[in-house]
């Protein structure tokens, strides 16, 4: 009797199973339409960067002569015009540098002496023989003294290069230089020699070190940025670097500081 129960429930099973609706689910859309990530917002974060400039002064302490001499000097003299000539001979001292906002200021104190002679001149015409050589700036009367500066302005371009442009000052005389015994001054002949070879000294700072790249510095702070970082025990972290900008730049004292703006 309860073989036969059994075999009532089994096929009893079997009917139902037969008559039951089979449910087949269809497969997910996934296409980019339907199928949707988490966004998260973009951030904006500063990053605060600062150079040290002391390498720079370096390297201007080395382009800028340290000796100038008048083309020649001492066997050749210069001469303007027909009634005067000299020859002279220029050393600098260290180079003092101060750097505030945008700006960036070098000078130094020039100490220099000089030999000079005049004649007689009408209309171009030689009247008289040269005089006897006159000095400046040798023995007890001890050197002459001149202020000279240059001043430059830090501006960045498109491919974060920092642009130095720079001015040279007119060179400020401290002291007269006179000559002979009437006295004759001959400080503006020298301060425009001074002047052509300061020029000069202009061109090659133009030259070596008017630009410095700050690009590799950039690149340095993206490709660290780019990294994914592990947070342990959470996950992992990347940043994503969109785009990098320059908020502000200035310089202070031996430093210059940047602020990166990045996306």
């Amino acid at each position: 009797m309860k073989g036969k129960g059994i075999l009532f429930l089994a096929g009893l099973f079997t009917v139902f199973n037969s008559y039951s609706q089979k449910i087949n689910p269809e497969n997910p859309d996934l296409s980019p339409g339907n199928f949707k990530l988490d966004s998260l917002p973009s951030s904006e974060i500063n990053i605060p960067i600062q150079v040290n400039l002391k390498p720079v002064f370096t390297m201007a302490e080395k382009s800028v002569d340290t000796l100038f001499t008048s083309p020649g000097y001492p066997d050749k003299w210069l001469q303007e015009g027909c009634a005067t000539r000299f020859k002279y001979v220029f050393r600098r001292s260290k180079l003092r540098v101060k750097a505030a906002g945008t700006s960036m200021h070098l000078g130094f104190t020039g100490y220099y002496k000089i030999v000079g002679s005049t004649r007689v001149c009408v209309n171009g015409t030689v009247i008289s023989p040269w005089t006897p050589a006159c000095r400046c700036g040798f023995g007890t009367e001890g050197e002459r003294r001149v202020d000279v500066s240059f001043t430059n302005s830090l501006s960045i371009q498109p491919d974060f290069k920092v642009k130095l442009d720079n001015k040279r000052n007119e060179p400020e005389a401290l002291d007269k230089c006179e000559v002979c015994f009437w006295g004759q001054d001959i400080t503006k002949q020298v301060m425009k020699g001074l002047t052509t070879e300061l020029d000069a000294s202009k061109k090659e700072l133009d030259k070596s070190y008017g630009t410095v790249d700050l690009k590799p510095r950039f690149q340095q702070v993206w490709n660290q940025l780019s990294k994914v970082y592990t947070i342990y025990g959470l996950g992992w972290l990347k940043i994503n670097p969109q785009k990098i900008r320059i908020n502000n730049l200035f310089a202070q004292n031996d430093s210059l500081n940047i602020y990166l703006g990045l996306s």
